[in-house]
C-alpha cells in the first residue's frame, strides 16, 4: 500500500480545483499575505446541493505576498487630428488585437489634450494603435459590437499613434492633474 505525501494544503487546492472546474459560473479568488478565499457555486442539483450555495475555501499560502497592480498613465502623439475618433489595436501582422464594444465607451473616453502634441491616453489605446472614423459619439450610439471586418474597414488609413509613452504616475492619479502638469513626467523613468 502506497502512501500519500501530499500535505492538506496541496489536497485544498486540488479540491478548489475541481470545485472550480465543475462550476457553471465565475469564481472570485482573493489573496492575502496567508490565505486564498475561493468563492464559487455548489455542487449542483445532482449533488444534492443548492447549485447557487456558496463554498468557501480558506488554503494557506506559504511565502505569499500581497501584490497590486496599477495601471501606469499613458501620453501619445497622433499623426493627425484624430482626437475625438475611437482607436483599435493591430499587431504587427496586421490582425485586429483589441477593439472596444460601443458600451465599453463613456464620455470620458476621449483622450485629453496636454500640450506639445501630447495626449492623454483614457481610451485604453497602445503603440500600436490607429484611428477609425468612428467618433466617440457615433460609436457608442451603435446598438451591436462591429464585426472585426467592419472594424478594419473603417480604419483611417495613416491614422495612427506616431509617440506613445508610459509615464511613472498611475492613471487614476493622471485624471486629477491640470494637463499641462503631465508634461513634466515625460521624461521620468
Amino acid at each position: 500500500m502506497k502512501k500519500c505525501f501530499l500535505s492538506s494544503a496541496c489536497w485544498a487546492v486540488v479540491a478548489a480545483g475541481l470545485v472550480a472546474s465543475c462550476s457553471p459560473k465565475s469564481n472570485m479568488v482573493t489573496v492575502t499575505t496567508t490565505t486564498t478565499t475561493t468563492t464559487t457555486t455548489g455542487g449542483g442539483a445532482d449533488a444534492g446541493e443548492d447549485p447557487d450555495a456558496p463554498v468557501k475555501m480558506d488554503m494557506p499560502i506559504e511565502n505569499s505576498k500581497p501584490h497590486m497592480a496599477r495601471m501606469r498613465a499613458t501620453l501619445f502623439k497622433m499623426s493627425g487630428d484624430y482626437a475625438n475618433n475611437v482607436a483599435v489595436t493591430l499587431g504587427p501582422d496586421g490582425r485586429l488585437l483589441y477593439f472596444p464594444a460601443p458600451t465599453d465607451l463613456t464620455d470620458e473616453s476621449a483622450p485629453q489634450e496636454v500640450g506639445d502634441g501630447w495626449w492623454l491616453n483614457r481610451q485604453g489605446l497602445g503603440a500600436s494603435s490607429v484611428f477609425t472614423k468612428y467618433t466617440f459619439d457615433e460609436y457608442r450610439a451603435l446598438k451591436t459590437v462591429p464585426t472585426p471586418e467592419e472594424i478594419k474597414a473603417a480604419i483611417i488609413p495613416g491614422a495612427c499613434v506616431t509617440d506613445f509613452r508610459q509615464l511613472v504616475l498611475p492613471a487614476s492619479e493622471a485624471r486629477g492633474l491640470e494637463p499641462k502638469e503631465l508634461l513634466k513626467y515625460l521624461n521620468e523613468e
